[in-house]
């Protein structure tokens, strides 16, 4: 381990009874938020079905591929912590949801985001930096799209299910696939196919509209943006979250999209 990563991140003096008031955690509240979700999916989705066929569709498609890329990247990211729900059961549930969502299996997530909160923006470290400094502009326009990110996804979803690692697993650490890996990953490409044979059979795109990467790409704008306004053009190998990390102010439609991440 080098020097630097033995250093001490900075800690902010927060009054214990304090602290302990704002990691209070329930259910009500995270449920309703989560069905609020679903459910405008749900009315989006169903008016696209509705207009299918006319360029009508594109106003209530456009909006349903934002609540299911930027939506559920939010909640997968906030489910993954366990800070969403307090019920365990309600956290895997949706995590286990929305990580579909968002074409990162869960093992690959739970991994390298907590490497990334133990080691924010250290450029040795930190396996999800958002941009490096200077920029990598390629990957940048791309993902705007979240086209980079969804075509890694998918080969390395298509990998797992053949009971393989890729080489950033190796790299990883990884000698083999996590118990449970490889029954999930098979059923996301069963369900993939799926669609995809479905399409086929109706000679209709609208089934790859609403499930699997067509959505998460050209919905995913928004959330590649929101991780760009908090971290970009900061401070790079420092041990301090106030230098790499930024609120920004959002108004409640985006607030809701991003579950209040935003501070």
């Amino acid at each position: 381990m080098s020097e630097r990563s033995q250093q001490k991140w900075t800690r902010i003096k927060v009054d214990p009874a304090v602290l302990r008031q704002l990691m209070q955690r329930q259910d009500a509240r995270p449920l309703r938020d989560m069905l609020s979700w679903l459910g405008l999916m749900g009315l989006f989705m169903g008016l696209t079905i509705f207009l299918w066929g006319s360029w009508w569709a594109v106003l209530p498609l456009y909006a349903y591929a934002v609540l299911y890329s930027t939506g559920s990247q939010s909640r997968e990211h906030e489910t993954g912590h366990g800070t969403a729900f307090k019920s365990k059961a309600y956290n895997k549930f949706f995590f286990e949801l929305t990580s579909f969502m968002v074409l990162r299996e869960s093992f690959l997530r739970t991994k390298s985001h907590d490497t990334h909160h133990q080691h924010t923006i250290l450029t040795d470290k930190d396996p999800e930096i958002v941009t490096p400094t200077p920029p990598n502009y390629r990957a940048l326009v791309l993902n705007l799209f979240m086209l980079e990110r969804s075509v890694n996804g998918l080969r390395d979803l298509f990998t797992h299910s053949l009971n393989q690692l890729t080489a950033k697993d190796r790299k990883n650490g990884l000698t083999a696939l996590p118990e449970g890996a490889l029954g999930k990953a098979r059923l996301w490409v069963a369900i993939l196919l799926s669609i995809a044979g479905l399409s086929i059979y109706l000679s209709s795109w609208l089934p790859l509209m609403l499930v699997g990467p067509l959505p998460t790409i050209f919905g995913g704008t928004l959330r590649h943006l929101f991780a760009l306004s908090q971290h970009v053009g900061l401070a790079q190998n420092v041990y301090d979250h106030r230098m790499n990390t930024r609120t920004i102010h959002l108004g409640p439609v985006l607030s809701f999209l991003y579950m209040n991440m935003q501070y």
